[in-house]
């Protein structure tokens, strides 16, 4: 029986003779229908088609207990030639209705033969339940001997003819489901992965066109099986290797069994000015730039396994080289990209490069500290210069700092989400009378066991890691919310007006002055109680933008100070655009302005042009009595200072 279930070949064979079987049954049936009809002698053949015939008439009105249709039945029957009686009794052989036979009369005994009657009885059930029987007597003066003539000749007939379509099917299933079997077979096959498996049937049949497709359908699968290969290790821009490919090279490359003879070294590439291509002409034009510059870099640098590790970003894999050639090689890529031309509707470009090296050994032997120590070399490459070659030195000073960066950088992020900022000031002292006394808002961090950090164990780390914009949010909202909370008290405020820095990062957002504005709505504040710095350094790197937050500033009510005046040698120029309130004069022309005739100098010009403008001039870095004596003789308004005063925690709220 499982076999059948399994084997296509055996179900057809057995669908095949049951459905011959049936075919013949039906067709000696209607042989002795029709011997029936035109000698009326064969009685089994009668009985049986009389049983077929009432059976079924009889079984719903006796199962709805409908006795006069069913005597009506039974009269309409027994009217034909052959029939003498008829009666139907219930399960128990009580009679219920008849026609011919004597109503008291007992039944006779199922199959009794008395003269030329038979007595015949068979079940009447429906649905599955038997209800009763029906009981008839027929004649038998028929000619009994021919049909059991026909009835022996036609099963001899139809044995034969099974038996001979058993032996033709069985044939012609060998023939058809032999190849369905090879078929199957390299199914399996393909689906363990064996995708050149091919079937080589000859024909135009069904079976033939069948294996013309398994074959297409393999190759199809074979080549997309590859395709989907090569997109999983490849980029899909450049075609070259992908990020993924790179790092399970890498990973192989150090499981080498000899990789302390022969180190890896890993070079780490990040292209200079391609932004300039994406923002001026599109990211079509910077697309078509990377595919160019790959395929100058296959061609000329087939030194190792190269890959694209995302956006402008690219990793050499190399083996069997010294750090010398390592970097000899770099020196002559960076030299080539810089040399390479690159034209885009009629706008040509100039790109640079740098490149940070590393080599495997102690401490440097899996793929994320390796990635890691390049990008921190390529990084080191454009802090020094730009389109030049930086080796990765763990002892080195700036690679320690990195080092630093890489330890502060959760701090600084885990500070934010754990609010673990301090709000400190340091005021400003007036030295002219009338003028009110201020103050600047300076950050210091918590660390979890209470240590209090100064801004240099951290802003540099947030500047490198563009941390400064939510810096700069969480310090402007708790400085609304201080101002807020200190006007609930009903006392005035100790300052004219508390100066919070604003740095480059924050400056060239587009949204940084609405949320300057919804935190004085939100606290309800007086916005001329906030002042913000803006150092003249971010404020030339970002003119437009620092424009537009000094004019909304100034609309909303609050004022602006220059921070680090005179330390850019543009800024005199810049003076006359930035509308700002305040010139904070750098620190680095005041702190020996007491012994350097020159640092003097350059304040006295500071100070002179800030009054031709109208500004408010504030001296940083009066750091002794000595500095503060020749501030104040030169006529500055404020100085700022530890010999004034120290930087402390924001007075408490009142109450």
């Amino acid at each position: 029986m499982l076999s059948i279930r399994r084997s296509l070949r055996a179900k057809l064979l057995l669908a095949s003779v049951v459905i011959e079987a049936l075919m013949l049954a039906l067709l000696v049936s209607n042989s002795v229908r029709l011997i029936e009809h035109h000698l009326g002698a064969q009685l089994e053949a009668r009985i049986e088609a009389v049983e077929l015939a009432y059976k079924t008439a009889v079984a719903v009105p006796l199962a709805a207990r409908d006795y006069a249709t069913l005597r009506d039945i039974l009269d309409g029957w027994r009217k034909t030639g052959d029939i003498v009686y008829m009666a139907v009794s219930d399960p128990d052989g009580r009679l219920l209705a008849s026609s011919g036979w004597p109503p008291g009369e007992a039944l006779p005994l199922v199959g009794q033969v008395v003269g030329d009657m038979r007595h015949v009885r068979f079940p009447v059930d429906y649905l599955g339940q038997v209800y009763g029987h029906l009981h008839y007597g027929m004649s038998i003066s028929f000619m009994a001997k021919a049909s059991q003539e026909l009835l022996w000749q036609s099963s001899l007939i139809a044995l034969a003819e099974i038996l001979l379509s058993l032996v033709l099917l069985s044939i012609i299933g060998y023939l058809l489901t032999r190849h369905l079997i090879n078929l199957a077979k390299a199914s399996i096959s393909v689906a363990h992965g064996h995708y050149e498996e091919r079937m080589d049937i000859a024909g135009e049949d069904e079976v033939a066109l069948l294996a013309q497709n398994f074959n297409t359908m393999t190759d199809a699968v074979r080549g997309r099986i590859a395709d989907l290969s090569h997109q999983a290790s490849h980029d899909s821009l450049t075609g070259l290797h992908n990020r993924r490919a790179f790092e399970a090279h890498l990973d192989e490359a150090l499981a080498a069994p000899d990789i302390d003879e022969h180190p890896v070294t890993l070079l780490y590439l990040d292209l200079d000015q391609f932004k300039v291509v994406n923002d001026t002409c599109g990211h079509a034009a910077g697309d078509e730039l990377l595919i160019r510059l790959t395929r100058m870099i296959e061609e000329r640098f087939a030194y190792g396994f190269i890959a694209r590790l995302g956006g402008d970003e690219f990793g050499i894999v190399m083996t069997d080289v010294s750090l010398a050639d390592a970097e000899r090689r770099a020196t002559q890529l960076i030299e080539e990209i810089c040399a390479f031309p690159f034209a885009w509707e009629g706008r040509a470009f100039r790109l640079g490069a740098s490149i940070g090296i590393v080599r495997s050994g102690p401490g440097m032997m899996n793929v994320t500290d390796l990635l890691i120590a390049a990008d921190t070399a390529c990084y080191a490459a454009k802090e020094h210069g730009r389109n030049r070659v930086d080796i990765y030195a763990p002892d080195d000073e700036w690679y320690r700092q990195r080092s630093e960066d890489f330890r502060t950088m959760p701090q600084v992020t885990a500070a934010l989400a754990e609010g673990r900022f301090l709000l400190f000031h340091q005021r400003l002292a007036p030295l002219k009378p009338g003028l009110p006394p201020t103050a600047e808002i300076l950050l210091r961090l918590s660390d979890p066991l209470g240590k209090i950090n100064s801004p240099t164990r951290f802003i540099a780390t947030a500047e490198r890691y563009n941390l400064m914009p939510y810096i700069d949010r969480w310090v402007v909202e708790n400085v609304c919310r201080y101002l807020r909370d200190w006007a609930a008290s009903g006392l005035p405020l100790p300052f004219a007006h508390l100066a919070v820095n604003v740095s480059g990062a924050s400056l060239g957002l587009r949204d940084f002055p609405t949320f300057v504005r919804q935190q004085i709505e939100k606290y309800d504040i007086d916005p001329a109680l906030l002042c913000f710095e803006i150092t003249e350094s971010c404020a030339i790197a970002n003119v437009e933008p620092a424009l537009d937050f000094i004019d909304q500033m100034h609309t909303l009510g609050a004022t602006l100070a220059l921070d680090d005046f005179g330390s850019g040698l543009s800024s005199f120029g810049y003076l006359k655009r930035f509308q700002v309130d305040f010139l904070k004069i750098d620190g680095m022309f005041v702190k020996n302005i007491d012994q350097d005739a020159s640092d003097r100098a350059v304040v006295e010009a500071i100070v002179q042009l800030a009054r031709v403008h109208g500004l408010t001039t504030i001296a940083e870095y009066v750091c002794n009595e000595a500095v503060d004596r020749v501030v104040r003789e030169i006529g500055i308004d404020y100085a700022q200072g530890f010999v004034r005063h120290k930087p402390e925690p924001l007075p408490p709220i009142p109450g």
